[in-house]
């Protein structure tokens, strides 16, 4: 009995077993190890630390940053600020024993303030605090907020602000409804330099819009409100449209794809150019000249997602008033903007989440200048793809303006 048990452990399944077994006990053994160390200081005391010396500060936009010197003591681990900041909430900052400088940031207004600098050794001990005092100069979210301005766009009201120190600021942009209630239209993130952002679906009557900005330190701004009076906008009738066969457009009639499937307010079709034929230029004839307001670019829904194989990513977007030469002449052009399809999600090609999902659905919006002369023709030229493909196949283009 004794031996047939010890052949049957020999067994190649009972092996594989037996090393699974051992395999997570060892990496549980790992994980407790890893759990108790972390808890407990990594070695012994030396003695309470020493404090910073030779201190200096230097204000910045929204703190400032403190520089000093380390005792001279072989279990410093490193240095932290505890400070309070202009909402109340208290933060700590922390930096390594092989810096010399810490920064204090998160205020937003430019009042004397106080830190307590500490040093720490590799016991967890602190030493006496060293008091610190300064007025940070103003913040980035104050910045975005003076900078901001409301004016009226086609359909609703275009929110235009710089953010020159490219801080990451988060916008909630309101709307009035018919009762006169401030209600949520829409809430973005940027720290983009310069950015712009419209709210539409609005007649053309007075209207009240507001935004209000918030930082990642949880300081928000009063509500910057103003009225304005929206301009009229409307879908620029897809009837009197074409597409231009240019002597240098692509052709969009490859694997099953048309020219005119482009702009047939169909959205399950698509037009798809050939191989090798990026870039791909299209020029549309509105059949009407138009106040332009915007343009909105649809993705072709392809293997179960938007953001792959030939959908495009980046395209340029030139206007014309008169004819344009049949030849595809560039100079008779006129460049109006630089386009690039974002994915909010930053997922990987392949994999999307529902919003995502929602704005291929709702479509790529790119908003025309507020004083761009009345155009007949639009020209599209698409520079790449998010699969990096050498053919595109957008699905579909909707423009928006007003018909002179």
């Amino acid at each position: 009995m004794v031996d047939f048990f010890h052949e049957f452990l020999k067994k190649p399944i009972m092996k594989r077993i037996i090393k699974r077994i051992n395999l997570v006990l060892f990496s549980v053994l790992i994980l407790w190890s890893c759990t108790e160390k972390n808890l407990d200081p990594t070695s012994p005391s030396l003695g309470k630390p020493g404090v910073i010396t030779d201190v200096s500060v230097e204000a910045t936009p929204g703190g400032a940053i403190v520089t000093y010197r380390i005792p001279n003591s072989e279990d410093i681990l490193g240095v932290k600020a505890v400070y309070t900041i202009s909402n109340g909430s208290k933060r700590e900052v922390s930096s390594s024993f092989y810096d010399n400088k810490i920064a204090i940031v998160g205020f937003d207004d430019m009042l004397e303030h106080t830190a307590d600098i500490y040093v720490f050794n590799r016991a967890l001990e602190l030493s006496d605090p060293v008091k610190v005092t300064f007025t940070p100069l103003e913040s980035p979210l104050s910045k975005v907020r003076k900078s901001m301005n409301i004016v009226n766009d086609f359909g609703g009201a275009q929110f235009q602000w710089s953010n020159e120190l490219k801080a990451p600021v988060v916008f909630e942009f309101l709307a009035a409804d018919s009762t006169g209630q401030m209600v949520t239209s829409r809430i973005a993130s940027s720290e983009a330099e310069t950015m712009m952002q419209s709210i539409r679906g609005f007649a053309p009557e007075p209207r009240k819009f507001a935004v209000i900005l918030s930082d990642q330190f949880g300081n928000y701004t009063d509500t910057i409100a103003t009225t304005v009076v929206p301009l009229f906008e409307e879908e620029i009738p897809k009837t009197g449209m074409s597409i231009m066969k240019l002597g240098n457009d692509a052709s969009f009639t490859n694997w099953e794809g048309m020219d005119n499937f482009l702009i047939d307010d169909d959205r399950d079709n698509f037009g798809h150019s050939a191989n090798s034929s990026i870039p791909a230029p299209f020029t549309i004839d509105l059949g009407v000249n138009a106040k332009l307001s915007r343009i909105v670019m649809f993705q072709r829904f392809f293997s179960s997602d938007y953001y792959n194989w030939g959908n495009p990513k980046e395209f340029e977007v030139y206007v014309s008033e008169t004819k344009p030469s049949q030849n595809g002449d560039w100079s008779g052009w006129t460049k109006i903007m630089d386009c690039e399809i974002v994915k909010p999600s930053g997922l990987p090609i392949g994999t999307s989440n529902d919003e995502d999902l929602a704005l291929a659905q709702e479509g790529h919006e790119f908003a025309f200048p507020l004083d761009l002369p009345p155009a007949r023709y639009i020209r599209i030229n698409i520079l790449s793809t998010w699969g990096g493909t050498t053919f595109t196949h957008p699905a579909e283009v909707d423009v928006f303006g007003e018909v002179q």
